[in-house]
Formats: structure tokens, sequence, C-alpha cells
């Protein structure tokens, strides 16, 4: 499973950086942080971990247990084996040390941001603004929210995005009464798949920046392209999906979506301007982290103080102590999805001993392998044999994102990939390859491993911090949505983004990168010119022939 959190660069850093992470990576047998508990690293070791997290996900699948209970089932059990027997599996103190932190008090602090822009009635209000701009047109109103959702995920943390946008949603659903997953579904798609055009949209990308050395400028250059044409996909492909749903909408009180809607008004408008203020703040404060270097976490926590210091400041006066302190602990006990954060928490600490007993090292090195197998096996030349090494690293890294943690198997993964990226680059120069061309030519490998990892995690409902979030959000009002659900929407996105990843990858080996971009970029202009020819050809008034061929022609159902 994903952790939720972006900008996680300070723990990839601190493994990348240095000759003791990349020991780490190899051999994770070393002792626990604490410097008495040994890992067991044999085979014995990781077959039980692996056994226990399959455990874990088909217990999640079949829905027999509440998902927090049943990820510390798998916490307590990993304990017990490494206190009764000589599998040492689980350290109780690395794994707390495991649970990053940092992450839990972003999203905690989000969430508790979220609570009082609720009593606001802004996402209300933006509702009403998103139905009636739509009149009653269902699809333009999920297109809206699947792109906005994927923009600022790309430059924002998606877990803070979908927090923002599952209630604008969950609104717009109840309103134009369709099924809320038909808006929220693609909504979650959309984070994960923007969140994958920049440095800082997912967690994976900042270890491969670190890790290759590569710009925030080159995400958005050899990402954004692919990644638009996947959230096109996606919207064309969430539009057939629920199609039933959304033909079937119509707004509340009859007529067209937004032409009898009541007006909302805003609730405590001095508490929103307040909130909306801190949040920009707090947004400031995400994306100078690379200056300030704050964590995350620290910079969401203290907006989250100030926003509730603040509304209880402004509330004490019109409505008393008593009633303010009350709007606070209501919110600090309610607002805040506690079953969601502990999921993390024992997720993290599971996922510690898949990584310290060299279960996904040892899955990440299988990788190495099967390059060479193939390359060997089938003789091919060196572009086929480049494309091979990135389609391989692209898919194996979508499955294994869809079902574990995605940031320590990127790690792992990140050494595999500079290793053969060394590999490759000697090969090309013996070719006659050199300079910038060289490097471009090699970075295909980071891109399948970006491209992978981050896309994977649509595949499943924990595959993706994003996914637990907005379900977890929903499931408090009422909408649940079960695992096998999930998967049924979600695969064949994850296959859907997969290949237009692999066919964008093809491209870039054969057709050249910079090439590949120029062409890709050339195309999405002619299609977006093409989308606004027709809909300026639906706004154009009618003729007066079609206007009497209108009126002669009898209504619906004479």
């Amino acid at each position: 499973m994903k952790p939720i959190g972006k900008l996680l660069a300070s723990k990839a850093v601190a493994i990348l950086g240095g000759a003791a992470g990349a020991n780490l990576l190899w051999a994770p047998t070393a002792l626990a942080d604490a410097g008495h508990f040994a890992y067991s690293t044999d085979g014995g070791a990781r077959v039980a971990v692996g056994l226990l997290l399959a455990a874990l996900f088909a217990t999640l699948i079949a829905e027999t247990f509440h998902k927090t209970l049943a990820a510390g089932a798998v916490v307590a059990v990993m304990l017990m084996v490494s206190a009764a027997t000589p599998l040492h599996i689980m350290d109780f103190d690395t794994a707390v040390r495991a649970v990053d932190w940092n992450v839990i008090f972003l999203l905690g602090s989000m969430m508790a941001i979220v609570s009082v822009l609720i009593g606001t009635r802004v996402f209300d209000w933006l509702n009403a603004r998103m139905v009636a701009w739509a009149r009653g047109r269902s699809k333009l109103l999920a297109n809206t929210a699947i792109v906005a959702t994927a923009v600022l995920s790309a430059f924002a943390d998606n877990v803070t995005t979908v927090l923002f946008m599952a209630p604008v949603v969950s609104k717009a659903a109840r309103s134009l009464r369709v099924s809320v997953w038909a808006l929220a579904m693609p909504m979650v798609m959309a984070a994960n798949i923007g969140g994958t055009a920049t440095l800082i949209g997912d967690p994976p990308n900042v270890i491969v920046g670190v890790a290759a050395g590569l710009p925030f400028m080159d995400f958005l250059y050899f990402l954004a392209v692919p990644v638009i044409f996947m959230i096109v996909a996606l919207c064309a492909f969430s539009a057939f999906w629920y199609r039933k749903d959304l033909a079937g909408a119509h707004a509340e009180g009859g007529g067209k979506a937004g032409s009898d809607a009541e007006p909302v008004e805003l609730q405590d408008p001095k508490v929103l301007s307040w909130t909306l203020g801190v949040v920009g703040l707090t947004f400031l404060g995400f994306f100078t982290h690379s200056i300030t270097h704050l964590p995350v976490g620290v910079v969401a926590f203290a907006g989250a103080v100030l926003t509730m210091a603040g509304r209880h400041v402004i509330l004490r006066g019109p409505l008393g102590a008593k009633k303010a302190e009350h709007l606070f602990t209501h919110g600090f006990e309610h607002g805040i999805e506690w079953l969601t954060l502990g999921f993390f928490i024992f997720l993290f600490m599971a996922i510690s001993s898949a990584e310290h007993t060299g279960l996904i090292a040892g899955a990440a090195a299988k990788l190495q392998d099967m390059v060479q197998a193939v390359s060997v096996g089938f003789g091919m030349g060196l572009q086929a044999k480049l494309l091979t090494a990135a389609l391989l690293i692209l898919v194996f890294s979508a499955v294994v994102s869809a079902v574990v943690d995605n940031i320590p198997y990127t790690i792992a993964a990140a050494a595999i990939v500079r290793v053969l990226v060394a590999s490759f680059a000697t090969e090309f120069t013996a070719a006659g390859l050199g300079g910038a061309e060289l490097q471009m030519t090699t970075n295909v490998l980071w891109w399948s491993l970006a491209l992978g990892a981050c896309l994977g995690g649509n595949g499943t409902l924990i595959g993706a911090s994003a996914n637990v979030t907005t379900i977890g959000l929903l499931e408090k009002d009422g909408h649940h949505m079960p695992f096998v659900s999930f998967l049924r929407f979600g695969v064949p996105v994850t296959a859907m983004t997969i290949g237009i990843a692999a066919l964008y990858l093809t491209s870039y080996v054969y057709g050249g990168a910079i090439e590949t971009n120029l062409v890709g970029a050339m195309a999405l202009l002619a299609l977006g010119a093409a989308a606004l020819l027709r809909g300026m050809n639906r706004r154009l008034p009618k003729t007066a022939d079609e206007t009497a061929d209108g009126a002669l022609s009898p209504p619906a159902g004479e």
C-alpha cells in the first residue's frame, strides 16, 4: 500500500544518499535501529512475512473484518511470532520508528482543516456552482471534477486534494441524484494519475528524482504529455463505465440541474475567510518545502492548529466560550478519521517487516535477472533490450505498487535501475552515443519506474493513500465501496494507463525523447481544438429551417 503523504524526501535522501543506505537495500540483515534486535533474513522469515501480508490482503478483499482491525491483527501476529519463535520478523521499537509520523500528522491535520470548511458550507456552495454551471450535463460535471483533481494533485499532496474534492463530488452526486461513486471513483483515479506528472506529485517521483538527479522541469516535460493523454482516456472510460448513472442524472427539485436548486448561503464567513487564508499559507509551506526544509506534516499541523484556534476566537463572542469549545471537541473527535489513521499506522509497521527481512529488496532484484534472461534469450538489439527493460520495470512496478507500500519498493528498485542505467550507458557509449543524448536515452528506465510505481496504485483499494482516504470519508456518509467493486473499476483504469505509458516509452526509445513529446503536445492541441469547435457548434443558434422542422415535428410520445 502506498503511504499517503507527498514529499517524503527526507527518508528517501537518507537511504539513497550514502553507502549505509545502499547496504541496507542489499543487506537488510543489519541490526535494528535499536542495535539489539537482529531481523531474520532467511527464506523462512521472508515466507512468513509474505504469507501474513497475503493474509491481510485476502482479508481486505473478503471484508471479513474492518480494515483497521485486520491490519492490527497482522502486526500483533508478527510481534508474537518474533517473541515465541526463532523467526525475528518484527521488532516493536523499530516498527514504531518505521511509522512515518510526518505522513500521519499531514493526513490528520488536513482532515481537521476540511472539517472546519465543511462547517462553513463552502463545499455546498462550490457544488451548487458546479451543478449550475454544468446545467444538467452530468458528463461535463464529472469531467470537470476529473481535470480539477488531476491539476491540483500535480502540484499538491494528492491526499490533501481528495480531502477537498471528496465533499464537493459527494454533494454534487446528491444534487444530481446519481451514485456518488460515478463521480468519486474517477476523481480518485485522477488524483493518482495527476500526481505522476511532477517531481512533487507522488513520493516515488521524489525518490526517483533524488536517485537520478532529475530536476523538476524534466518531470514536467517528459511525464506531463502521457499523463494528459491518460486523463483524456479516463474521462472517456468513466463516461462509458458510468453511462447509466450519468444518463439518469437530474437535479433536486426537478428541471435542469441548477435551474430550480435553492441558493446556498455560506455560514460563518469570518471563519471561512480565516480558514482559506490559513489554507493558502499551508500550501505555500508545501510548495517551499525545498527551501524551508520544514516537514509537510509540521506545516499541516501548524495550519490545523491555526485554523481551529482562529475559529474558536472568532466564534467565542457570538456563541460563547462553552459553545465554541464544544465545536472544537466535536470537530476533533468526529472530523478526523481516526480509524483510517490507525490503519495506516499498522500498515507502516507491517511493511517495515517486509523491508527489514529483505522481502522487498529480493523481489526488486528479480527484475534484473528477468531483464538479462529475456534480452539474452531473444538476442535483442540495444534499443530493443532497453525497451524490454523499461517495460518490465513499468509492469512489475505497477503490479507491486498495487498491493504493497511503494516507498520501500521504489527505494529498493532505484538501486536496481541505477545499475541498469550504468550498464546501458556503457553499451550505448560503445555504440557511439554520448553526452546529453546518452543521458536522455537511458533516463527512460527512470521514467518507467516513476510511471509504474505511481500508476499502479489505482489497481486496488489499498494501492494508494488517496484511495483509502476517499473511501473512508465517503463510508462515513453511508456510501460503502466493497474491495472487489473497487477492483472492477480500478484494474481496467490501471491497465489502460499502463498501456498508454508503454506506448509512450516505446515511442521514447524508437522515436526519440524530444520528438515524442513534441508530437504528443501537437496531438493534444489538436484534440483540444476539436473539442473547442465541437462545443462552439453545440452553442450555435439553430437556423430558420431547423427551427421550422422542429416545430413541425410532433412531440416525443405522440
